[in-house]
């Protein structure tokens, strides 16, 4: 009977352990992808700039470098999130400012709606990273997680003792392998944590590409 439930708890932990597992995957995988979406879209808004009139041309491509600046270094720490999240809609709005003027001084042709387009396009990317970035393992998931671990290694033990066989090794390497996997669900589980961290070369890479045109 007590291997049979130490079996059931053994098999529910793993369900509940791959589940999470591949949730916090699923969210990691989501933060890098949209880091590369969002590059692009500063990206191609930064060479559609370039159809606009001076001095609009240079003002709206300093921004989006600043923009693009903002995201790297909030990505990396290097400055608090709430003041990088503050800056960049300030910026949103400045860029859109200047979409709007030249509308309102008779500039509306194609061009001006595939710049306008794109600067909606980086607006836009903004908000979902955002939300992908919010994006967590349940609360309520992870503490059934870890009772249903911490319940398991105890019938493991009531077991053994049952048995009067005491596994010690297997046991302990039983061990070390949940409290690995739990580690790397918690590391995916923090974006800009621990060693699995998101990827910041897509938006280094667009400021590498605009830096020499930027002054």
């Amino acid at each position: 009977m007590t291997s049979s439930v130490v079996g059931g708890m053994l098999g529910l932990v793993a369900f509940l352990m791959a589940f999470s597992i591949g949730i916090t995957i699923g969210n990691h995988g989501e933060r890098k992808t949209m880091v590369v979406t969002e590059a692009n879209a500063i990206g191609v808004a930064w060479l559609r700039a370039g159809f606009l009139d001076e001095p609009d041309s240079k003002s709206l491509r300093v921004l989006l470098r600043e923009y693009a600046e903002i995201r790297m270094a909030a990505a990396n720490q290097e400055i608090e999130l709430a003041s990088a999240l503050t800056r960049s809609e300030q910026l949103h709005g400045d860029m859109w400012t200047i979409i709007e003027r030249n509308v309102r001084q008779g500039n509306d042709t194609d061009v001006m709606v595939s710049l306008a387009e794109a600067v909606n396009d980086l607006i836009t990317t903004h908000s979902i990273r955002i939300t992908a970035a919010y994006k967590r393992l349940p609360r309520i998931l992870g503490i059934v997680l870890i009772m249903s671990t911490i319940l398991s290694f105890l019938l493991v033990g009531v077991a053994s003792s049952a048995d009067r066989k005491r596994d010690t090794p297997a046991i302990f390497l039983f061990a070390i392998v949940f409290v690995a996997v739990l580690m790397i669900m918690v590391d995916l589980d923090r974006p800009q944590e621990g060693m699995l961290t998101v990827g910041q070369a897509a938006m280094a890479d667009v400021l590498r590409q605009i830096e020499p045109f930027s002054h």
